[in-house]
């Protein structure tokens, strides 16, 4: 029997039912500077070795893609644990957090691998990726599945199966005998796997990789500050028995979400309130706070409730918006492909800004601009700021890190202060929620609730917006006093609620389908949670709607 394939550039061939989008892909290779790494079938992100038995549409992913990284670094993980398992298997490591182009592993037996260790795993791993050791896909049914995790006592899987429908295939994945679930497609052999290294860090071990798009291996930098905020994250979430989808779902189905919610919230009350303690304690040294980080970390908000701790300590919070100082629209830099260029810092007017800040440090008065987005120019309308002795600047904006921004203010004036949504939460040891992806969650339930933006337009500009926080963001990380994390343990489950109907309303005609099926699979594994236990002032109603600063938003 023959099926007919539309194929990239419209190519329309024939191939045996059954043949694989593996044996598919190398009639196309040739035309890719970049290795293919994954398939798309009718739109959804499909295993290379996924035999096809009916007719359809056939795309690719290529490695040099933020979505063909995923299943370099998935598969390279999925090489990690079976080199552990076969030279080291009383070692057990879990999956943490990435730190830039790398993946941190913790050791949670405390187990310490010295150098000579790392070096034998690490050579292991090569010798399997120079065999091209393949990587077999298999799918199981639920039953099946239930079965193999009785037998390998894996309680926590076991009860993530609940979520899903009876009628569903799994996934599975073997290599050198060793069967695990991944959520996400993984590359056909290990030959793939060509840059990496193993590095001791902490109480663990990190798994260096290249950027996305790069052909070589770059000098690992250490986030120390990052990492520190993630491990207290999983910590305290570990500690709520909350740090897994399976005990998130049993915590809501026992009717015991409301505690979590209140604990949760407690936890950024008490820590907005130590960074206000923090500035109040610096007395007059201390009168400009600037607040960065990537979209939909709920910057606004904390921005809100930091300024009311503020006021509780006998401060005067003063708002200044980076965004009214851009430069007029015919000054503003453009990309290459000649649209303007809003996150560039080079759209600031940063001699301006700079200007205001030495003027209102030094207590003079300030007549304050306002920007008209929609003419594009720079107005006045009779605002005008004067600092008292107890007055404290509060300025948001993606480049608050960024030293250019405040240069002409000395460090120990200031306070620069990095919010993201660093999520703890993880499917199970192996698959992680990225952090990534929690955000694009937010943003797409904020975009439809606030914006008029659906699904569509929020996907189609994520790219552009992850190039942008790339660029301008991720490399002031660790310039910050403070790093505050915005997630809520809860959260993936109430955003569950509102994403679903607006992710399945995603054309399959639409490149960013495919994303789409990927961000439903993962909702799938959890139950949904109302939002009304959340409280007014909780970053979380920033995206989901009923905020106290509402007004701010």
């Amino acid at each position: 029997m023959k099926i007919k394939l539309t194929l990239p550039n419209n190519i329309i061939r024939e191939y045996p039912a059954g043949t694989t989008l593996l044996e598919v892909s190398r009639d196309f290779a040739a035309n890719y500077q970049s290795p293919i790494v994954e398939g798309i079938f009718n739109g959804i992100g499909t295993d290379l070795q996924k035999p096809v038995f009916e007719n359809g549409t056939v795309d690719f992913i290529t490695l040099d893609t933020e979505e063909g990284m995923r299943v370099y670094v998935r598969s390279l993980l999925f090489l990690f644990l079976v080199a552990i398992k076969e030279l080291r298997p009383e070692v057990k490591i879990e999956a943490r957090n990435s730190l830039g182009s790398a993946l941190f592993c913790e050791i949670t037996n405390d187990i310490v691998l010295s150098n000579y260790d790392l070096k034998a795993l690490e050579d292991y791993m090569k010798e399997l990726a120079a065999k091209s050791e393949p990587i077999i896909y298999k799918h199981i049914n639920k039953k099946e599945a239930e079965k193999i995790l009785c037998e390998r006592n894996e309680a926590d899987r076991l009860e993530l199966l609940h979520a899903i429908d009876d009628d569903l295939l799994l996934t599975c994945y073997t290599l050198k005998g060793h069967m695990e679930y991944f959520f996400g497609p993984m590359l056909p052999d290990c030959g793939y796997l060509k840059l990496f290294e193993l590095i001791n860090y902490e109480n663990g071990i990190v798994i260096n990789y290249p950027e996305t798009g790069q052909n070589e291996l770059d000098v690992f930098v250490d986030s120390p500050k990052l990492n520190k905020m993630f491990h207290e994250m999983e910590e305290w979430s570990t500690m709520l028995q909350c740090n897994t989808v399976a005990k998130l779902n049993r915590i809501i189905k026992e009717d015991h979400a409301g505690v979590i919610i209140q604990v949760a919230e407690a936890l950024h009350e008490k820590k907005i309130a130590a960074i206000a303690d923090e500035i109040t304690e610096k007395g007059k040294d201390v009168h400009l706070v600037l607040i960065a980080g990537p979209s939909s970390s709920g910057k606004t908000t904390f921005a809100q409730r930091l300024s009311i701790q503020l006021v509780v300590n006998g401060l005067r919070p003063v708002p200044i918006s980076m965004d009214d100082y851009y430069k007029e629209r015919l000054n503003t830099p453009r990309k290459a492909d000649g649209s303007y260029d809003f996150e560039s810092v080079e759209a600031i007017d940063l001699e301006l800004f700079n200007d205001h800040l030495k003027r209102l440090l030094a207590g003079e008065t300030v007549k304050i601009p306002k920007y008209n987005f929609r003419t594009g120019l720079r107005e006045y309308r009779g605002r005008e700021l004067t600092l008292s002795d107890n007055s404290v600047l509060i300025v948001e904006g993606i480049h608050g890190l960024n030293e250019r921004i405040s240069a002409v203010v000395p460090a120990r004036n200031k306070l620069k202060v990095y919010i993201s949504a660093l999520t703890p939460m993880s499917l199970d040891d192996y698959n992680r929620i990225q952090t990534t992806d929690m955000r694009l969650l937010r943003r797409l339930v904020r975009d439809s609730q606030f914006r008029s933006h659906d699904a569509l337009m929020t996907l189609k500009l994520w790219d552009d917006v992850r190039r942008g926080e790339e660029k301008y963001i991720f490399p002031f990380q660790e310039e910050a006093d403070i790093i505050f994390n915005t997630t809520l343990v809860y959260e993936f489950a109430v955003l569950k609620k509102y994403a679903e109907p607006l992710l399945q309303g995603v054309p399959e005609t639409e490149a960013v389908y495919t994303n789409a099926q990927r961000l439903l699979g993962l909702l799938s594994h959890v139950t949904p949670l109302d939002k009304e236990l959340i409280p007014k002032n909780s970053i979380l109603r920033e995206f989901v709607g009923g905020s106290a600063f509402k007004e701010a938003l």
